[in-house]
């Protein structure tokens, strides 16, 4: 079993807070602001992007060095974390399907939406901070290995 890179996980999670405050921002616009401004629809977007990236970067190494696992796809990262018990099952299939809206913007960008990206951006904070609660458990715990 290798050990956990925590420094690097660390500064993902800052990185994951500053996203986090910027989607906190923008969703507490509300819906008028938001679809009358492009940047803030940009923005939201970039953030809910980056925010998933962090996530299933954090969340493939621990299920790579910890567990031994190797995840096919992002979907299955948040599966195998469940599955692992980084993070509850229950959490990891209400979200797994978060990875679609990653794949989206990276892949298929002609199909966002402002209405895809602003219902995203109503839960996503939430679901995001609740991730990194997770991880940090996580890591408290193997700390006390």
């Amino acid at each position: 079993m290798s050990p956990l890179n925590k420094e690097t996980i660390h500064e993902k999670l800052f990185k994951l807070q500053e996203s986090i405050k910027i989607l906190e921002e923008l969703r507490a616009e509300g819906h008028d602001p938001f679809f009358a401004d492009q940047k803030t629809q940009d923005s939201a977007t970039l953030n809910l992007f980056i925010s998933i990236e962090i996530i299933t970067d954090i969340g493939n190494h621990i299920i790579t060095e910890v567990f031994q696992k190797q995840a096919k796809n992002y979907a299955e990262i948040i599966k195998l974390l469940g599955t692992v018990g980084v993070i509850p099952e229950v959490f990891a299939q209400e979200n797994k399907d978060m990875t679609k809206f990653r794949n989206l913007v990276a892949h298929d960008y002609e199909k966002i939406t402002p209405e895809g990206v602003y219902e995203n951006l109503q839960k996503a904070p939430d679901i995001f901070r609740a991730f990194a609660k997770y991880f940090i458990e996580f890591m408290e715990k193997q700390g006390e290995k």
